[in-house]
């Protein structure tokens, strides 16, 4: 009998793991652990321990992608299989084309939620979620070519008087993190050939490092300050927030500040 497939996103930590995820885990014939879309936060051994002691696989973007994912289809001929992923399920592109792939092939497949990055960004920030807009990433320039998409996402947004979520580059093979200090630096270098009045030293911005971990911190302050902070290990996430704020929002950046900026 052929096995089920659950992928199911461990959350910005092990720790934010659903009581859904934990009873799957224990239980299904094998695990895999996503090595390639993001990154798990705090001691990933301990996954070992949460599955009750048992191996598990850390796939590559060779096996997700390349191999099309051939190992968890085959370990579905013996039974139930889950491929865990860090942050939520299906937010990376490549879960949601092995979803559809196990689909074509017969298997039964379920999803299960974690805690994302864009979402805990947000509620963390304390800004108004009904007011976050488009998110991006910010990438470095590849061959001399500087991609500006984010650029005018900022703009679209906050036309709209609208919060920017910017994902920062991150390949966990190649070892490349994208900081703050630098995503802040190609803002600037952008606008400054644009000229279009995006982005600007005093643009109120929300800095974060290592979300859900220990060592998280949350900074809420002007783009000119915040490239001048040390946000520590990656990965890093960057909110430029709405032109204009709701009381609310600004009082609760205040508190944050207080709380996580240190």
């Amino acid at each position: 009998m052929k096995g089920k497939l659950y992928i199911i996103g461990a959350g910005i930590s092990l720790d934010y793991l659903t009581i859904k995820a934990l009873k799957i885990l224990r239980n299904v014939k094998n695990v895999f652990l996503d090595g390639y879309t993001g990154v798990l936060l705090g001691d990933g051994s301990r996954l070992a321990e949460i599955i009750g002691g048992r191996e598990y696989k850390v796939l590559s973007r060779r096996d997700l992608e390349d191999l099309n994912g051939e190992l968890i289809f085959k370990a579905l001929e013996e039974g139930d299989v889950a491929l865990v992923s860090p942050g939520d399920a299906l937010i990376a592109t490549t879960h949601v084309n092995l979803m559809i792939e196990a689909r074509r092939r017969g298997y039964d497949v379920e999803v299960v939620p974690g805690v994302s990055i864009i979402s805990a960004s947000i509620s963390v920030s304390g800004l108004m979620a009904y007011k976050l807009g488009k998110v991006s990433t910010i990438t470095y320039p590849k061959e001399g070519v500087v991609y500006e998409y984010f650029y005018d996402v900022i703009k679209e947004n906050s036309a709209r008087n609208l919060h920017t979520l910017l994902l920062l580059e991150l390949d966990v093979e190649r070892g490349v993190f994208m900081t703050i200090r630098d995503a802040i630096q190609i803002l600037f270098d952008i606008e400054r050939s644009r000229g279009e009045g995006v982005i600007s030293p005093n643009r109120l911005a929300v800095g974060i490092s290592r979300l859900g971990d220990v060592e998280m911190k949350v900074c809420p302050d002007e783009l000119g300050k915040l490239i001048n902070i040390d946000f520590g290990k990656p990965p890093h996430t960057l909110i430029i927030t709405s032109p204009k704020l709701h009381f609310i929002e600004k009082d609760a950046l205040e508190v944050v500040k207080d709380v996580y900026c240190r």
